[in-house]
């Protein structure tokens, strides 16, 4: 349930559910609070065009980029790489009833990329909301395309923290305290954060992490891509704060 009512709002208060929250107030305050209707108006049209704008998108995840890229002696100290989840695309009939999303799929690539290097054994953990199939199940599928076997499916978790919770209860039995963990670069602040809590310990494995360029004329454009990058920060900073009031978890 409260996974629930947590994603209920945070898609009232990110991007696009954001903009409708505004336009909505818009709308009822026109006759009553005209004044007040103008500057909803504005505010959304403006947050549109700013979150929407490529060096703004840039911007706020490279301010969430904490970690460099890991080197093959750092991976090395690991026992074991983690490959976090990012939903899974059900209820395709070319993929014979699912696969990873675009994101899991990046991650997983970078994932088999290390493991093969490294020889190291690799878990990995996403759950499916509602009874639905496991996206971890989909994640292993995608890493035997790679040519890397899943040692460890953690299907059950529907958060990063429950990712971190779960993992560790799959690793203990192994005896294994000391992970890679990999995941976006933007994302990896707070997974970190969880999976110290729990008691690992953590190498960061950052994947796509953005190279500093100067932006064309063109990238300050709306643009839909812009957008889902802005919506991903965003999501981030919300989901870091309420981190450290449920969990005690700060970065």
């Amino acid at each position: 349930m409260e996974f629930l009512a947590v994603k209920a709002l945070a898609s009232l208060v990110t991007p696009p559910g954001l903009f409708a929250m505004l336009a909505l107030g818009a709308a009822l305050s026109v006759r009553r609070w005209p004044d007040l209707a103008r500057r909803l108006c504005l505010a959304c049209a403006g947050l549109i065009l700013l979150l929407s704008s490529g060096p703004v998108s840039q911007a706020l995840l490279d301010s969430l980029n904490r970690y460099p890229t890991i080197d093959p002696v750092t991976i090395k100290s690991a026992q074991a790489i983690v490959v976090l989840g990012a939903g899974a695309q059900r209820g395709l009939a070319d993929y014979g009833g699912g696969t990873v999303t675009s994101l899991a799929l990046e991650r997983l690539r970078y994932g088999a990329h290390l493991a093969s290097d490294s020889g190291l054994p690799v878990l990995v953990t996403d759950g499916g909301p509602d009874g639905q199939s496991p996206g971890a199940q989909y994640m292993a599928n995608t890493l035997l395309e790679f040519g890397v076997r899943a040692r460890w499916i953690e299907g059950r978790a529907l958060t990063t923290y429950e990712n971190a919770r779960f993992a560790r209860h799959m690793l203990a039995a192994s005896g294994i305290e000391r992970v890679a963990l990999v995941s976006h670069s933007w994302h990896l602040p707070r997974a970190v954060a969880a999976f110290e809590q729990v008691g690992f310990q953590v190498l960061p494995a950052p994947t796509l992490v953005g190279a500093q360029r100067r932006p064309a004329s063109l990238d300050w454009l709306p643009s839909a891509s812009a957008l889902e990058h802005s919506t991903w920060a965003v999501h981030e900073y919300l989901g870091s704060a309420w981190y450290r009031l449920r969990y005690s978890i700060g970065w």
